[in-house]
């Protein structure tokens, strides 16, 4: 239906967008590592899309800042049991290259990272998508938008809660980790958090 949305940004948050192309806003659902390379409300950018449909949502569009980005979110979804939230929530998780890596080196540890996937639920990821990473190609990374400190924690403590995250654990771990390191973007803060909170359960 759609390859493509190229239009300005009207409105963003770390999980959704709206694209006003040519005076129609398209609202648009993304994943994180898509809203660290969104630039700034009112300028333009462009945005891969995937339509999907269904009897209970309707139309829904998913866009990526790049199409390596959508072709790992279509391989995911088409995995019984994985839907576009928690496809999401993988890409909001974990890179594609980290993604990638995880499932050659049978790393469900990594995997189980993601909210709303268990152990198991990571080792029968490992084993859906062993044969669909090869066709996934490596592109060159793209440097996210640098941003000021607390702007980036209230958009890495939005994507968390969100993601599932009890807005107290979130808060006190960004705290944390902000006093011991600098990060250059949500999505970075985002996965240093899960990363931090793993370790502890």
């Amino acid at each position: 239906m759609f390859a493509f949305l190229r239009g300005i940004v009207a409105e963003k948050s770390p999980v959704t967008a709206v694209l006003d192309c040519n005076g129609v806003g398209y609202d648009i659902h993304i994943p994180l590592s898509t809203f660290d390379l969104l630039p700034a409300v009112g300028q333009e950018c462009t945005l891969y899309i995937h339509v999907n449909t269904t009897e209970n949502d309707g139309i829904r569009l998913f866009g990526f800042a790049t199409q390596l980005e959508r072709t790992l979110f279509r391989h995911l979804i088409s995995i019984s049991k994985i839907g576009p939230k928690l496809a999401l929530a993988i890409l909001s998780s974990l890179s594609v290259s980290d993604f990638v890596g995880a499932v050659q080196t049978q790393n469900a540890g990594l995997l189980s990272t993601v909210p709303g996937i268990g152990k198991k639920s990571a080792e029968r990821l490992i084993i859906e998508m062993k044969d669909k990473v090869g066709a996934i190609l490596t592109s060159t990374p793209l440097h996210p938008r640098t941003s000021d400190v607390s702007t980036m924690m209230q958009e890495a403590e939005a994507a968390l809660v969100t993601l599932g995250y009890r807005p107290a654990d979130v808060a006190w771990c960004i705290a944390d980790l902000a006093k011991e390191q600098s990060f250059s973007s949500a999505e970075e803060m985002v996965k240093a958090v899960i990363k931090s909170l793993y370790k502890k359960r």
